[in-house]
């Protein structure tokens, strides 16, 4: 089952025309519950969250990567051999599309792990760097 968002936080962004060849970079924290299982194994599971506008441009997909890092994370009660990482982060395509104005937003996947039953991620950081097509 994938992992419940529920508050994507962006930060201010810099303006394209500040940036070096129109770059856009778009950070924040995405607001999640993501806990561990009783078993003791890893649990993986997919987060997946829009971010943007950017412009669509004339590609058929966006030139955008991500970096995505655990920021509120916890054990409740006593703990061993705890673990939370993120496996891989990856900018899937264009979301929300608007043909009108050109502009979409940016549909991110993060693959997160936890281990232990008390182990608990609610916070992620992002940040996109999408460069325009």
């Amino acid at each position: 089952m994938p992992i419940s968002v529920i508050a994507v936080n962006a930060n201010q962004a810099i303006p394209p025309s500040l940036a070096l060849g129109g770059v856009r970079i778009l950070s924040g924290v995405v607001e999640c519950v993501f806990k561990g299982t009783a078993t003791g194994e890893i649990t993986r599971d997919t987060l997946t969250f829009n971010v943007g506008r950017v412009n669509l441009g004339t590609g058929v997909g966006p030139t955008a990567s991500c970096i995505i890092s655990p920021c509120s994370f916890a054990y409740d009660g006593a703990v061993s051999d705890a673990l939370w990482a993120v496996d891989g982060a990856n900018v899937l395509g264009f979301a929300n599309e608007d043909s009108g104005s050109g502009t979409a937003d940016l549909q991110i996947t993060a693959n997160l792990a936890i281990r232990g039953l008390n182990g608990i991620v609610l916070r992620v950081n992002y940040i996109v760097f999408h460069f325009p097509s």
